[in-house]
């Protein structure tokens, strides 16, 4: 026993298995999908495909056709030679995005959104092209609000619903839609790469609000972070400050000064961290973890280094590597 929690089957998986549908699992990595015991039949009527990782059609052409190439085709050179097997489902297949495409093209769109303080996302249904990622014609598309300090992860898990919910009425009047396609502009689009370590790190000179937004877009992910005295600092818990909560840093200010940006200070009243950021704007921080330590709250960071109450420091542009969340 590690601790650790075992691999649950996700809910369509359990779902398959009670009702007896044979599952096709695949492989963890992409050079195994040569091994793939993947169904070459034409007995389906449509695919359904959401958060996968491998061009479809390039996955389909090569757990079907590989053996008889030379060991250097890739599956670009398979999808060239051979015939997609798209045709083989007799109404296609759709692919559930969350964004309103064509903004947010990529594997990362809710992190975009909320890394960019959007404040209305949402989910389009659409058919999945033979020759790239999420630019098939749109079927379905309809908005969702953000709630102001929502989390990536809790935001995902609203689309993941509201998704499936959009998927049953796309497949509803599949024909309809089709017919009513709408074809994506590729002038207005826009990337959703993934993030990296690197997009977590905050700049000294951002805005509040601009780090909220990476907090939130982040912190359930890479993590979002700082240094102090040359070690990384992980922002585990922050939020926006009120009008009557700032009523503490004004007061402060007018007895010492103004704070420099990047200056922090613990405040016991709230067992907080007051963090100085640009525009004169302030960010509340109630719970960090350090590198090598476990995810504590205000008051324990200062603790371990001995900070008195309304004590200004500083952190400091990160230099080193990521904080392991999981310590």
């Amino acid at each position: 026993m590690n601790g650790r929690k075992k691999d649950e089957p996700v809910p369509v998986k359990k779902f398959a298995q009670r009702c007896g549908f044979k599952v096709y699992d695949t492989p963890s990595r992409l050079k195994s999908l040569k091994s793939w015991d993947f169904p070459v039949t034409d007995h389906f009527d449509v695919g359904v495909v959401v958060s996968f990782g491998y061009f479809l059609v390039r996955v389909w052409l090569s757990t079907v056709t590989l053996g008889d190439l030379r060991p250097t085709t890739n599956a670009l050179d398979v999808f060239l030679q051979h015939p997609h097997l798209l045709k083989n489902l007799h109404h296609g297949a759709i692919n559930m995005h969350p964004s309103l495409l064509p903004k947010y093209r990529g594997p990362a769109p809710i992190h975009h959104a909320l890394l960019n303080g959007d404040p209305t996302t949402g989910v389009s249904v659409i058919e999945i092209d033979p020759k790239a990622f999420d630019v098939g014609r749109i079927l379905l598309q309809k908005p969702y609000d953000i709630k102001r300090d929502i989390q990536c992860q809790d935001l995902s898990k609203e689309l993941a619903t509201f998704g499936a919910e959009c998927i049953v009425e796309t497949l509803t009047d599949l024909p309809t839609r089709k017919k009513a396609a709408v074809v994506q502009d590729n002038a207005i689009a826009s990337k959703a790469p993934k993030l990296t370590f690197k997009d977590g790190l905050i700049s000294l000179d951002e805005s509040a609000s601009d780090i909220f937004h990476r907090w939130q877009a982040l912190s359930s992910s890479v993590g979002v972070n700082v240094q102090f005295r040359g070690k990384v600092v992980k922002l585990i818990e922050a939020r926006i400050p009120t009008a009557e909560e700032l009523q503490s840093v004004e007061a402060d200010e007018a007895r010492n000064g103004p704070a420099a940006t990047g200056t922090f200070f613990f405040e016991k009243k709230r067992q907080a961290l007051w963090l100085r950021c640009a525009d004169d704007s302030w960010l509340l921080i109630t719970k960090l973890q350090q590198a090598d330590r476990k995810v504590g709250g205000a008051l324990d960071f200062c603790n371990g280094y001995r900070l008195k109450n309304m004590q200004r420091e500083r952190f400091e542009k990160v230099t080193t590597g990521p904080v392991n969340s999981k310590l």
